[in-house]
């Protein structure tokens, strides 16, 4: 499913968007999280304001290895337009983070969990 993403997460702030690209600031309670999903065009960088941001990534097709980083406020990542990936509250305080997404036209294409990964610990 492409389109308007289906979860809820503390709060989004759209801090500028334009043409193919779009920064948002979220606010991410413990034990929330972004659920699993894909874009098709865009690029994604995360970058830790606040809290601990647990990134889980893995190939589309799911037959890949499953990268896990926990980013503390000044650490980023990178995540690759179509790889599969979810961003949640790593620790038990709020996390925020910066997401810079680039690179072509937005689409938030939801995967099941099922098969996806093992949860995010805490």
């Amino acid at each position: 499913m492409s389109g308007k993403p289906n979860y809820t997460v503390e709060k989004i702030t759209t801090i500028v968007a334009g043409n193919g690209f779009q920064v948002r600031e979220f606010t991410v309670a413990p034990g929330k999280e972004v659920p699993w999903h894909y874009h098709s065009e865009v690029t994604d960088w995360c970058y830790c304001l606040e809290g601990v941001v647990a990134a889980q990534i893995r190939e589309r097709d799911g037959a890949g290895k499953i990268t896990q980083l926990r980013l503390a406020p000044g650490q980023s990542c990178r995540i690759e337009a179509g790889k599969v990936h979810r961003l949640a509250s790593g620790g038990g305080t709020v996390c925020r983070y910066l997401l810079v997404q680039a690179g072509g036209k937005y689409d938030f294409n939801k995967v099941e969990a099922s098969g996806a990964a093992p949860a995010v610990a805490g």
